[in-house]
């Protein structure tokens, strides 16, 4: 068990590599990978949200498995309150530093890496149930997640922030789901040239989609090889891996233990809770003009400390 949950996340390192790669042959610049990080914000990421969501989903299967999104969106938020305690007895070279601690303490890697995880122990059922969970992870990046970025102070300029593209892509998704199995406007599209022109489009969409977990990782390498040895030894980094792979799993599972879950939801969700920091903590972080270092060091640290925790966890939570 533990060599095989060991390939499939060195698998993931293998495309991190080539971005790390490119930065040092000066292929990708740094303005370049800001510019890059802006597109996978605002088109990539969402058309992702759009395609996964809609094409997986139904209004039923939706209410029935609400416990998903809202196990998710629980771990996260036990992320938040950990990191917002924690925070009050560290301290931090600036605000930056303090607002992206928070962030990685409440977002983890909720879909790149997990997705091979569950798909090697629960097959096809695994992966559907961890997309929908997504969708609790998708609004806790844009809500609680996005708060502890900017300071937690809800500020006009903040609410701003918490309009995002991905967040209007989520209510979207919820519309044409909404519209299609509630109406009867997908009787009036099987036929001519309206089915054509919508099919044409989602697939569009999907192959947008598709796009966004290579760029993401590929950009998170170019960040990634811009670390220098003293950010590693940032104390912070530390009290980051701690919380991120031990102190917040181990809440956040004690707590879904608590609820009468089926066996697979509630190894679904831990899963998700074991996970290293967001690699896309990178992105927003260089978006949200957050500190870009700190976000890139972290992501180094706990995905490479993952390598033995995410075995030891699923080895002690699979008994």
């Amino acid at each position: 068990m533990f060599i095989n949950i060991f390939l499939r996340v060195l698998s993931i390192f293998l495309i991190i590599f080539l971005g790390v790669f490119a930065r040092r042959k000066n292929f990708l610049s740094d303005e370049a990978a800001s510019k890059m990080a802006l597109c996978i914000t605002n088109f990539f990421y969402p058309a992702l949200i759009i395609s996964s969501i809609t094409s997986t989903f139904t209004i039923k299967s939706l209410i029935s498995n609400w416990i998903l999104p809202a196990g998710t969106f629980f771990i996260m938020l036990t992320g938040y309150i950990t990191g917002i305690l924690f925070t009050r007895f560290l301290s931090f070279d600036n605000q930056q530093e303090k607002n992206t601690f928070l962030f990685q303490c409440t977002i983890n890697n909720y879909v790149f890496l997990p997705l091979p995880v569950v798909a090697m122990f629960l097959g096809n059922p695994g992966v559907a149930y961890l997309v929908f969970s997504s969708f609790g992870s998708e609004v806790s990046v844009w809500t609680i997640g996005m708060l502890g970025l900017t300071g937690n102070r809800l500020v006009k300029k903040n609410l701003k922030n918490l309009l995002s593209v991905p967040i209007f892509s989520l209510i979207f998704s919820i519309f044409v789901i909404s519209t299609r199995d509630l109406f009867t406007f997908h009787e009036i599209l099987r036929k001519g040239f309206l089915q054509n022109f919508f099919q044409s489009l989602f697939y569009s969409i999907e192959i947008l989609g598709k796009a966004t977990v290579p760029l993401a990782l590929f950009l998170a390498g170019s960040r990634i090889s811009t670390i220098s040895i003293n950010q590693l030894k940032n104390i912070n980094q530390f009290w980051i891996g701690f919380l991120r792979l031990i102190f917040i799993p181990a809440l956040a599972c004690a707590g879904l233990s608590l609820f009468s879950l089926p066996y697979d939801i509630f190894l679904v969700l831990a899963i998700v809770a074991i996970m290293p920091a967001a690699i896309a903590s990178i992105i927003i972080a260089d978006t949200y003009k957050a500190d870009i270092k700190f976000a890139s060091a972290s992501v180094l640290t706990t995905h490479v400390a993952s390598l033995l925790t995410i075995p030891a966890w699923l080895t002690f939570l699979m008994k």
